[in-house]
C-alpha cells in the first residue's frame, strides 16, 4: 500500500478546509440528495462527500457504507486531491500498487473501482472528493463523468453559500454589538451632558438676576446668550436621548386600527393654533401596523408643519391611502418651502437649514432624521416635495 503524499500547498488547504465549519457537522439533505444521485447515475454501491482533514478523512454525506470517517493513510481520496484538476480514477483496486493490499480492498466494503472528482474551491484548493466506490472492477462513460464534476460543482456551491451565510451572520451579530455599544455610549455622553449644561443655564440666569443692574449691556448680553446657548444645549441633549431610545428600540408591536382613530389621538396630544386648519382624507382607512410608531412620526410632521409655517394662515392636510405592498401617508402645509439643494440634508441626523420658527427657536436637525429612520424601521421609505413659498408635502410609505 503507498500512502499519498501531502500536497505542497498543505497548510493553506488545510485553512481553507476549516474555513467553512463543515466537518462534523451534522448529516443535510442537500448533501445526501447529492450522494444519492450520483450513485444512482454510476449504477454503483457507494457514493461519499469525502472531506481530508490532517490526519483523517471525514464523511460529510455517504451512500452504502456505515463509516464517519477513517484515517487519511488508507484513503483513496487523500490520493485524488493531488490532481484536483483530473478525476482520479481506479478501474480494478485489487491490481493497482498503491492500494492491493490495502484494508479497504482486502476487507469490507471490499473496493473494486474508485472514481474521485476534487472538491476545488474558489481559491483553487481541493478540500475532499465526490467519490463513488463498487465492490468490483468497473469503469465510468464519459457522461458519467461529466455528471459527476457537475455534482461536485455543486458540493462546492453549497460549502460557498453556507460559508457566507455564516459570514454574514457573523458580521450581523458583530454590527449588532456595535451599534449596542454605541448606543449605551451616545445615550451616558447625552446623559452626562445634560446635567452640566442645566447647571451653566441656572448660573448665567442667577448672575443676571443677582449682577445684572450692576454690568454693563455688553455683559447682560453675554449671560442672556450664555444661558441661551445652553438652553439649546440641553435640547440638543435631550433631541439626542430620544432619538436613541426612539430609533434603537427593538420592539415594534402591530395592531389593527383606522388612519381617523390615530388622527383623532394626535388631535390631543398637538396644540393646534387658532388660526391654523387640520385636515385628513382617508380616515376610514384600516390600518395594521405599529400604532405608537406612526403616531410619533405623524407628530413630528405636523410640529414642524406648524412651527416652520410663515403664514398668517396656516394649512396642514394629511393623507392616508392603500397601496398593493404598503401603506402611504402624506402631510402637506402651506409653509415657506424647502429649497431642493436642501431636500435630502433635511433628514440627515444634526444638520439643520439654520432657520428658526415662528417661536423663534432654532432646530436641532434631530427630528426628522429620526422620523427617517423609525419610517425605515417599518420597511418604508419617506421623501419631500416642496415649492418655496407654497410649502411642502411629505410623503412616507410603510410596509405591510
Amino acid at each position: 500500500m503507498i500512502v499519498a503524499p501531502k500536497p505542497e500547498n498543505e497548510i493553506e488547504r488545510i485553512s481553507s478546509l476549516y474555513e467553512y465549519g463543515i466537518l462534523d457537522s451534522m448529516p443535510e439533505k442537500e448533501y445526501d440528495d447529492i450522494t444519492r444521485i450520483a450513485a444512482n447515475i454510476c449504477g454503483m454501491p457507494i457514493a461519499i462527500i469525502s472531506l481530508i482533514d490532517n490526519d483523517r478523512q471525514w464523511f460529510k454525506s455517504k451512500v452504502g457504507i456505515d463509516d464517519n470517517e477513517t484515517h487519511r493513510d488508507l484513503s483513496f481520496c487523500a490520493h485524488a486531491i493531488l490532481t484536483p484538476e483530473d478525476v482520479f480514477t481506479v478501474p480494478n483496486a485489487a491490481t493497482d500498487e498503491r492500494f492491493f493490499d490495502n484494508p479497504f480492498v482486502t476487507g469490507a466494503p471490499f473496493v473494486g473501482f474508485y472514481a474521485g472528482v476534487p472538491l476545488v474551491n474558489e481559491t483553487g484548493n481541493p478540500l475532499g472528493t465526490l467519490c463513488i466506490l463498487d465492490n468490483k472492477p468497473n469503469v465510468l462513460a464519459p457522461a458519467q463523468k461529466e455528471a459527476l464534476k457537475a455534482l461536485a460543482r455543486q458540493v462546492v456551491a453549497n460549502f460557498e453559500i453556507k460559508r457566507k451565510n455564516q459570514q454574514l451572520a457573523n458580521y450581523k451579530r458583530e454590527m449588532e454589538e456595535l451599534n449596542n455599544d454605541l448606543t449605551q455610549f451616545a445615550y451616558v455622553v447625552a446623559h452626562d451632558m445634560k446635567s452640566p449644561c442645566n447647571s451653566l443655564a441656572m448660573s448665567a440666569k442667577m448672575l443676571k438676576e443677582m449682577y445684572g443692574e450692576t454690568m454693563d449691556e455688553q455683559g447682560v448680553q453675554f449671560l442672556s446668550l450664555m444661558e441661551e446657548t445652553s438652553h439649546a444645549a440641553v435640547k440638543m441633549v435631550e433631541g439626542i436621548l430620544e432619538h436613541t431610545r426612539t430609533v434603537h428600540g427593538n420592539e415594534i408591536i402591530r395592531e389593527h386600527f383606522k388612519f381617523g382613530n390615530l388622527i383623532d389621538e394626535l388631535k390631543k396630544l398637538v396644540k393646534v393654533p387658532e388660526e391654523f386648519t387640520l385636515m385628513a382624507t382617508g380616515t376610514e382607512l384600516a390600518i395594521y401596523t405599529s400604532r405608537s410608531i406612526l403616531l410619533q412620526v405623524m407628530l413630528n410632521l405636523v410640529n414642524n408643519a406648524i412651527k416652520y409655517n410663515d403664514k398668517n394662515r396656516g394649512e396642514i392636510m394629511l393623507a392616508a391611502e392603500d397601496t398593493t405592498v404598503s401603506y402611504k401617508f402624506s402631510v402637506s402645509d402651506n409653509g415657506p418651502g424647502i429649497k431642493a439643494s436642501d431636500r435630502e440634508r433635511i433628514f440627515e441626523l444634526l444638520k439643520t437649514l439654520g432657520v428658526t420658527d415662528r417661536y423663534n427657536n432654532k432646530g436641532t436637525g434631530i427630528g426628522l432624521a429620526t422620523v427617517k429612520k423609525l419610517v425605515e424601521k417599518l420597511n418604508g421609505s419617506i421623501s419631500v416635495e416642496s415649492e418655496v413659498g407654497i410649502g411642502s408635502t411629505f410623503i412616507f410609505t410603510i410596509g405591510k
